[in-house]
């Protein structure tokens, strides 16, 4: 569903994607924390990271794209999920940009199953992906974060 009113964006980049994230569901931007890894996990959980005191899964978000994981996160956006919180793993954190409805291009049917992408922006020969963390991120996040005892 294409945005009806003005977004405020969150412009970060993957390895492969240019990427916004609407700031409503930004909590806040850092530098890579050090990260527990975990067993069995897919591809893009990268592993758990104390953030404020808080074990929260740090996932590559150009893997969530469909990217091969990248080991180079240079930045961290914490994100919400609903009641949860998760940490993406990204190159760059570009700035906040406002896009107005019409800037916003419907996905081509063929690209309609895409996981969390919302819509799709062109602007000075770049392809943005719109995306939403509550449907980017999988349904049972939290067992992805171990018990509170397990993560020092």
């Amino acid at each position: 569903m294409l945005p009806s009113v003005p977004l405020r964006a969150l412009l970060v980049t993957t390895q492969a994607h240019a990427c916004a994230l609407p700031l409503e569901d930004v909590i806040e931007t850092m530098r890579p924390l050090p990260i527990r890894p975990l067993a069995g996990t897919p591809r893009f959980v990268l592993g758990v990271a104390m953030v404020r005191g808080q074990a929260l899964p740090v996932l590559d978000l150009g893997a969530l794209l469909g990217s091969p994981p990248a080991s180079d996160a240079r930045r961290f956006v914490t994100v919400r999920v609903g009641t949860r919180q998760a940490a993406l793993a990204v190159a760059s954190v570009d700035g906040i940009v406002d896009f107005a409805p019409h800037d916003f291009q419907a996905l081509p049917p063929l690209l309609g199953g895409a996981d969390g992408v919302e819509a799709l922006r062109v602007a000075d020969g770049q392809l943005f992906l719109t995306l939403q963390a509550a449907r980017l991120l999988p349904q049972d996040l939290g067992s992805l974060i171990p018990p509170d005892e397990e993560v020092s």
